[in-house]
């Protein structure tokens, strides 16, 4: 807006000089009839308000002031404004100059108060005269002002509507947020109850069948070789020939039970499967499962390059374990192929039999305890679990991966 007016105010001088630019031009120095026609012209000049044309000399005096006539032929070299800023000095320094602008507080002809003004200043240099208008701009500072702080008013509003509309997506967040902790709270929990029951009914299962092995077999054959050895002690006592061979059967009968305990001993934590590792341990397991059952059996393995950590060998035995016990439980199968090799993925085992199959669920899993067993545990390892099972049989794949096979340094042993 300032620069507006200042190209206004030169466009005013130029427009003073065009109408005496015939009388100016054609005069000399000291022509005073030229001035006096020449200050009249100008102080016929005013326009607005406030606005007219004021000529000095450049000694400092006023030649032309028509709204403020009492400034006339009163030299006012010194002069400055409230704020110390020199005024006609400066006005004179400038037309000497050429032309331009200064600004300094002028009181307004029409009420008298100090008001800050622009002027444009040019110089006659014939006549030794500086030539200018000017125009006050506390509408300006005033509309600058307004402006200013209207503009500030809407920051603190704009601030203000931000603030809340933050507060209120961070209250959202914190609620949404809390919410949702306590779903996942609740569902985690609801699963930890479910792992508990699981694991207790699992540890209740495995304590029934022990207890069930150790009645039905342990417990008898000892029951068997205590009769034994009280029949051979009576025929002993009797001078009976046959009391040796009644000893015999006891003792064969108790080399029954140690095999049987050493059976059961396997089947909770095999020995070979630290010392020898997991191929010979599924062999064997395979071996015993065929000889128990008469159901034909086929093992293919590949030498491990690495050797499998503790946790997957014994994630992969249960797995076979678990499955050898509902192939026997549950298939009717006449073959039973096991797979253990190393892929890029890491240990892979493959348990294929041509028995009658399962129904699975939706989700792609049977609900059987044992089969939610083997998942569990291949999961814990970060490895998967496939079964699929149809009329042709049950298919079993577990992978674990290579994170848990060790450097061939490891361990002087491969699986």
């Amino acid at each position: 807006m300032i620069e507006a007016k200042k190209a206004e105010l030169h466009n005013y001088v130029t427009l003073a000089k065009n109408a005496f630019f015939s009388i100016y031009g054609g005069a000399a120095p000291d022509d005073e009839e030229a001035k006096l026609r020449v200050t009249q012209i100008l102080a016929a000049m005013i326009y607005g308000d406030e606005g007219f044309y004021f000529v000095y000399d450049y000694d400092g005096n006023n030649i032309v002031s028509p709204r403020q006539t009492n400034l006339i032929n009163q030299n006012w070299s010194g002069q400055v404004d409230s704020n110390g800023v020199p005024i006609t000095d400066e006005l004179i320094r400038i037309a000497r100059s050429g032309a331009g602008y200064h600004s300094y507080i002028w009181a307004k002809p029409s009420t008298g108060e100090p008001a800050e003004m622009v002027t444009y200043v040019t110089g006659m240099q014939n006549w030794r005269w500086a030539l200018g208008t000017g125009v006050f701009i506390d509408d300006v500072l005033l509309t600058v002002a307004n402006t200013r702080t209207e503009v500030e008013t809407r920051i603190a509003r704009t601030f203000v509507q931000i603030a809340i509309i933050t507060f209120l997506a961070l209250f959202l967040v914190f609620i949404s947020g809390y919410f949702i902790t306590v779903r996942e709270r609740r569902l985690a929990d609801a699963r930890q109850k479910a792992l508990t029951a699981r694991i207790v009914n699992t540890q209740e299962e495995e304590r029934g069948r022990v207890a069930r092995e150790l009645h039905d077999s342990i417990s008898q054959i000892l029951v068997g070789v205590s009769y034994a050895l009280d029949l051979a002690r009576r025929r002993f006592r009797n001078g009976d020939d046959h009391a040796g061979e009644t000893l015999d059967k006891g003792i064969g009968s108790l080399a029954g039970a140690i095999q049987e305990v050493r059976r059961i001993s396997r089947n909770l934590r095999p020995s070979m499967l630290d010392d020898l590792g997991l191929g010979p341990s599924v062999k064997t397991l395979i071996d015993e499962f065929s000889q128990r059952t008469g159901t034909q059996s086929r093992f293919e393995t590949v030498v491990f390059r690495n050797r499998l950590d503790n946790d997957s060998k014994i994630a992969l035995y249960r797995v076979a374990q678990e499955a050898f016990t509902n192939i026997e439980r549950h298939a009717n199968a006449n073959l039973v192929t096991v797979k253990l090799k190393g892929t890029r993925g890491g240990a892979l085992m493959k348990i294929i039999d041509d028995g009658e199959g399962f129904v699975m669920s939706s989700s792609g899993s049977s609900s059987g305890l044992g089969l939610r067993n083997m998942q569990e545990r291949i999961e814990q390892l970060g490895g998967t679990l496939t079964i699929t099972s149809g009329r042709q049989g049950t298919k079993i794949s577990a992978l674990v991966p290579l994170s848990h096979i060790l450097s061939p340094q490891s361990s002087a042993k491969e699986d």
